[in-house]
């Protein structure tokens, strides 16, 4: 396998990187993608050393130049000659160009808007959303562990982990956090999905794009009726927040709002799902693990720092050189983008002893890249955080012996960006 499989989705590559990156790290630690349009940069030194630099590295195009890529622009065309796309291309297109906010912005528009928000995710609010989790948890559980499911023959019973348990409990918090209805939680499902289409996916088909533009209308007038009643109306909940911030007096956007929104509800539900599965796929495939966590419940936050590094859900996001800067021995020329490899980062045996060897005991799990670092280090760690810590410790309570099911395939994301399985079956003993 080829950096090229990766980048052309390759579904063997996607699922499996790492001999990629290490070979990447060992020969070719930042070496120029001509069709990615980047400097790949592997090593966590490096990737770290870039990250903390925003005085010289810009985040405005955080998931790359291939956003612009011909393939994207030939089914925008395409879509554009359909009449019954007219409506939607006159509602995204009107809202193109929109202010940079929180994950595209660069300081110091950055931070300000980060002090709007940054309350919604103290420790204090995060506890306080804490039994809400442990509840959503538990009803999830409940349904998984139903007794009329168990096989007579063997006392198991076998679930559809990422769907019955790993999506829903993210996408329910979000949504509570948010303030909006349970209801809906299939189409803010649908809508995560259509609108991180274009992340690590720089040749997408015409029906994916469809996908994307319809989502984006909707969510945009979803929302947009949410901000206004919540202007009015405050009820304490993050809409209310965004609704009524300012900013040097003035009150943001409604794209700006929008934009904040939507980068709540896709990074508040799509990695911790991805972060989840890959702790039940580590249990399956790890009796010694599961044996070892469920014997001493406090590796437990141990280990999902140690799943979070060794299965990082965002496998790295791009920055763009201000101007000419060294890196690693390698000059990255001003205007060029550079791919921070997180994912490969945190498999650098410089930084990692034996960093293929998963490890919740390992000391120093917690400085991986898997929330970035820095000025961009993710807002909403500490929630992904306390998810993981109550799931997991859920799924022990609930779920005894937990081993891999027949018939998985792994299907991964089509992306080169994000990681996680779409699908994992699990087989179980309830308790």
């Amino acid at each position: 396998m080829q950096l090229d499989d990766l980048v052309h989705r390759d579904p063997e590559a996607i699922r499996c990187p790492y001999p990629i990156f290490e070979q990447l790290r060992r020969d070719q630690p930042i070496t120029y993608h001509d069709e990615l349009g980047a400097w790949v940069v592997t090593r966590y030194d490096d990737v770290k050393a870039i990250l903390v630099d925003t005085a010289r590295f810009s985040s405005r195009m955080p998931t790359g130049p291939q956003q612009l890529g011909s393939v994207l622009a030939e089914s925008m065309a395409a879509l554009a000659a359909d009449p019954s796309m007219a409506e939607v291309f006159e509602a995204v297109m009107g809202r193109r160009g929109q202010a940079a906010v929180l994950l595209n912005a660069d300081p110091p528009e950055h931070r300000r808007q980060r002090v709007l928000v940054n309350g919604a995710f103290r420790p204090m609010q995060l506890r306080a959303l804490e039994p809400k989790v442990q509840e959503v948890a538990t009803r999830l559980l409940d349904a998984c562990c139903d007794p009329a499911r168990i096989d007579s023959a063997t006392g198991r019973i076998e679930v559809e982990f990422v769907h019955e348990f790993a999506v829903g409990l993210p996408m329910e918090i979000i949504a509570h956090a948010l303030g909006v209805d349970d209801d809906d939680l299939a189409t803010f499902k649908r809508w995560s999905d259509d609108l991180v289409m274009p992340v690590g996916n720089h040749a997408p088909t015409v029906e994916q794009t469809r996908g994307y533009l319809v989502s984006s209308k909707e969510f945009a007038e979803y929302f947009s009726a949410k901000l206004a009643e919540r202007r009015a109306t405050p009820t304490g909940d993050l809409i209310s927040d965004v609704a009524n911030a300012e900013l040097d007096g003035e009150q943001l956007s409604e794209a700006e709002m929008l934009g904040m929104l939507q980068q709540f509800l896709v990074a508040g539900n799509e990695t911790t799902t991805n972060l989840l599965t890959n702790i039940c796929h580590r249990f399956a495939i790890d009796p010694a693990v599961q044996a070892q966590v469920r014997a001493d419940r406090s590796l437990v936050e141990g280990l999902v720092e140690e799943a979070l590094r060794y299965e990082a859900p965002v496998g790295g996001l791009f920055r763009q050189a201000k101007d000419d800067v060294e890196i690693g021995g390698v000059t990255i020329p001003a205007g060029d983008h550079v791919w921070l490899l997180y994912a490969s980062a945190n498999r650098d045996d410089a930084k990692f002893a034996d960093a293929a060897t998963f490890d919740p005991c390992r000391g120093n799990a917690r400085d991986h890249l898997a929330f970035g670092h820095g000025e961009h280090f993710c807002i909403g760690a500490g929630l992904a955080r306390a998810e993981a810590r109550i799931g997991t410790n859920a799924i022990l309570d609930r779920m005894d012996d937990i081993r891999l099911a027949e018939g998985n395939t792994y299907p991964c994301a089509d992306t080169f960006v994000l990681r996680g399985l779409q699908e994992l079956r699990v087989s179980f003993v309830p308790r």
